[in-house]
């Protein structure tokens, strides 16, 4: 595993603490984020012209300094003063650029400037606000921003994207970058799921120390990781000497909608775990007839692959369950929670319709008590109802999804030792063990997901390896990454179902 990534949702204490801690000055900090600025656009055609968007801080002084230090090297450099320069810096760094020849438009000048030379114009980089910003652009900002969206132009964005807040929402219109450049470390609003569409390739710039002695310059109350390619540690076989129980034996609960739960089986299976069982308790699937996959290496529809066991009770030996997805309510769910109650070691991953069950608070209650080893996997409505289920009230989705990093916090202050799959865009997992809050953003997750049954693919990607002996929070954290992974081997992006994203895997 790698060192990994914090993110911060603001870092202008960090940059006191450095410049304070390692005697670097504000203005040599700021000299080393144009540098970085300037190398994002190192690929780009010198014969067009630049804009800079600078707004009235220090953001807009970064801008400045980047229009100084490539002047000259592009047919043109333009700033555009979206606001007048208010910090010391932004005042002498664009005194500065001036000096060298930089051009400086006014706002209301940029139109006629766009429509004489669009076809000119071939970068753009948004130096308007920073991590701090909250509300929605100012109307003229707003507009000069949207006419730069449309241009055909590689575009950069300094620190963050104009128009995102703290949290990453946006409140109107916001600039869509190409790339955008963190200074001195990522930021939380940089991986939200509203910022997914606006952020670009993301890089994070050092403004004169490394990033970790940027990102350890001070104490911080927020733990929140950016899980990463090297983070990722598959259910490899090194051991030779081993049969089909040496990885566990996962077993899903079928119900109403018998697909999902095939679905999630075929996963477990495909992802590692020995032996995998498939209960319903109808025994409607263990009755009927069993088909093996067809030519595309897909079950037959209505069908469980044969190498799947099926039964109507629970086995004697479950080594991981899961349950909820297609399940329904009633007499399925409260066998699954008698059972799990009677079985408190057993890891459990629990999907879908559970989020629903009244009775899901006490359930929690007492694995929590226990100590039970738990992994829940709901999207942003079935938080909600969770969430309301548990006490902490009623909320919207779209309340969720702004607010999901505080959510997920007082859900785990409150229910310890369970581990918290919450998806999105950009998936969160979370988890409070030894009463310390980890919350790890996995960013790598694309839109061919958004398919009726992939949900139930990584329920049982996570059934898979709690059952060959991953920790729920290793489970999660894995399950989540294989499943992005995986999602980003289909092409086109439209044509994935469950079945070729298990194929992927």
């Amino acid at each position: 595993m790698t060192d990994m990534r914090k993110l911060f949702f603001d870092t202008r204490r960090l940059d006191a603490a450095v410049r304070e801690k390692y005697g670097l000055s504000e203005e040599l900090m700021m000299e080393n984020a144009a540098a970085r600025l300037e190398e994002s656009l190192s690929k780009i055609d010198r014969r067009g012209k630049l804009l800079v968007l600078c707004g009235g801080g220090n953001n807009g002084a970064d801008g400045y300094a980047l229009a100084r230090r490539v002047y000259m090297k592009f047919a043109e450099v333009v700033c555009v003063e979206c606001a007048p320069a208010k910090s010391e810096l932004c005042v002498l760094q664009k005194k500065r650029a001036a000096s060298c020849g930089v051009k400086i438009l006014r706002l209301d000048s940029l139109h006629q400037f766009i429509e004489k030379n669009s076809s000119e114009i071939y970068a753009v980089v948004d130096a308007v606000f920073g991590a701090g910003f909250h509300g929605s652009l100012p109307e003229e900002i707003a507009e000069a921003v949207s006419e730069v969206n449309g241009l055909n132009a590689f575009r950069v964005a300094c620190d963050v994207p104009s128009g995102l807040d703290s949290l990453g929402n946006a409140g109107g219109v916001v600039f869509s970058a190409r790339t955008t450049v963190a200074m001195g470390a990522l930021k939380v609003s940089l991986f939200s799921d509203c910022a997914k569409d606006f952020t670009g390739e993301i890089t994070d710039a050092d403004l004169g120390v490394s990033r970790g002695l940027f990102e350890n310059s001070m104490e911080q109350a927020e733990n929140i990781l950016l899980l990463e390619k090297e983070d990722f540690v598959p259910p490899l076989r090194e051991k030779q000497n081993v049969h089909k129980g040496s990885f566990g034996h996962a077993c899903l609960v079928a119900g109403e909608k018998p697909g999902a739960s095939v679905i999630a089986s075929s996963a477990s299976l495909r992802f590692g775990a020995g032996l995998v069982t498939l209960v319903d308790f109808s025994g409607r699937l263990s009755s009927g007839a069993k088909l093996s996959l067809n030519e595309d290496g897909f079950p037959s529809p209505g069908f469980v692959p044969y190498e799947i066991m099926c039964g109507s009770e629970f086995p004697a030996v479950v080594s991981a369950l899961g349950f909820g997805m297609g399940l329904g309510s009633g007499e399925r769910m409260k066998k699954c929670f008698d059972w799990i109650s009677e079985n408190p070691s057993v890891p459990v991953v629990m999907d879908a319709d559970v989020f629903h069950e009244p009775s899901l608070r006490a359930v929690l209650e007492e694995r929590c008590s226990k100590k039970s080893p738990t992994v829940l996997t709901p999207h942003p409505k079935e938080f909600a109802s969770l969430l309301e289920i548990c006490g902490f009230g009623k909320y919207s989705v779209k309340s969720v999804v702004e607010e999901r990093i505080s959510l997920l916090k007082k859900f785990c202050e409150e229910f310890p030792n369970v581990s918290v799959i919450l998806k999105g865009a950009s998936v969160l997992i979370a988890g409070n063990y030894g009463g310390r809050i980890e919350i790890f953003c996995n960013p790598w997750g694309c839109s061919a997901l958004s398919k009726a049954g992939s949900g139930d693919v990584l329920a049982g990607l996570a059934v898979s390896l709690l059952a060959q002996g991953y920790s729920p929070l290793e489970a999660a954290k894995n399950a989540s990454l294989a499943h992005a992974f995986a999602s980003r081997k289909i092409s086109p992006d439209y044509s994935l179902t469950p079945f070729s994203l298990i194929k992927a895997l």
